[in-house]
């Protein structure tokens, strides 16, 4: 596992800065004032992820190279839209600082680089998918990158917009709490037929499904932190604003960003720690 806790760290990281700046569009369709507090925070995690990934390359030095193969390579598509994203970001940062444009330009701008991490991120799980590890070869995977960037970018966005007093926050927590939900109702469901699935598949996938049962502990406290702090700790938020308790709110979306973080960290370690190949001696 040395090596792949710079692919756990890069994974959560381009997923949070693609899901913020998703939920941040997404919510500033009428408003776009509260972006300036938020947008900063989705370059910054997407730079972050960007060096974090150097450590997982055979060869630093090589990874423009990696961009060579767009037609068949789902880590060039990757590579290349994930750098799409942090320069459309940029554009997107510049112009909403600028007076003089025009409303419909910046929200054009903010969704494109929205869709181009999204992009990444599809590229980012088919990599995944597209392997000899049937652990990994399922739709689950996608379902958990996508859902960690929603629920992660959700919260993250609360918890800025929330500090910088930004918008509407009572309908603002209202959506958040339904986002995350959404997201973690969305994981828990997966989850069982994707254990199942392993359980009844190859011999490689069994050994998975082995590998998840001992680490049922690690299982159960990754759900239920995600659970606890995505679900339970958003929606006292929104009672304690609705409460006139704007302090006590943040507090509460503090502590549901950092059970959420939690959750996410070790569901990632178990990905990467169950994933085994149906090709002897690789991983």
């Amino acid at each position: 596992m040395e090596k792949e806790w710079a692919l756990v760290l890069f994974t959560l990281l381009a997923q949070a800065s693609v899901g913020l700046m998703v939920v941040a569009q997404a919510f500033s369709m009428k408003d776009r004032t509260g972006l300036k507090a938020v947008l900063p925070w989705a370059g910054i995690l997407m730079v972050a992820s960007m060096l974090v990934s150097l450590g997982h390359l055979g060869s630093p030095l090589g990874a423009p190279r990696a961009i060579m193969n767009l037609k068949t390579s789902w880590l060039s598509r990757e590579i290349f839209f994930a750098a799409g994203f942090f320069l459309l970001w940029l554009l997107s940062y510049a112009v909403e600082k600028q007076g003089k444009v025009s409303q419909g330009t910046k929200a054009a701008l903010g969704w494109l680089a929205g869709i181009c991490g999204v992009l990444a991120l599809i590229s980012m799980a088919n990599i995944y998918v597209h392997t000899v590890l049937p652990a990994w070869a399922t739709a689950y995977t996608h379902i958990s990158f996508y859902s960690t960037a929603l629920v992660v970018g959700a919260i993250l966005y609360a918890v800025l917009a929330y500090r910088s007093r930004q918008g509407e926050q009572g309908s603002m927590l209202k959506t958040t709490v339904i986002l995350a939900i959404a997201g973690i109702a969305l994981q828990l469901v997966s989850l069982p037929p994707y254990l199942a699935g392993l359980s009844a598949g190859p011999v490689a996938a069994q050994e998975s499904a082995r590998l998840l049962v001992g680490a049922t502990p690690v299982l159960i406290l990754s759900q239920a932190l995600a659970v606890i702090g995505g679900i339970v700790f958003t929606i006292f938020a929104l009672r304690a604003h609705g409460e006139k308790g704007t302090t006590l709110a943040g507090q509460w979306l503090y502590g549901a960003l950092a059970l959420l973080v939690l959750a996410e960290f070790a569901s990632r370690y178990l990905f990467y720690a169950t994933g085994v190949s149906i090709m002897v001696g690789q991983f």
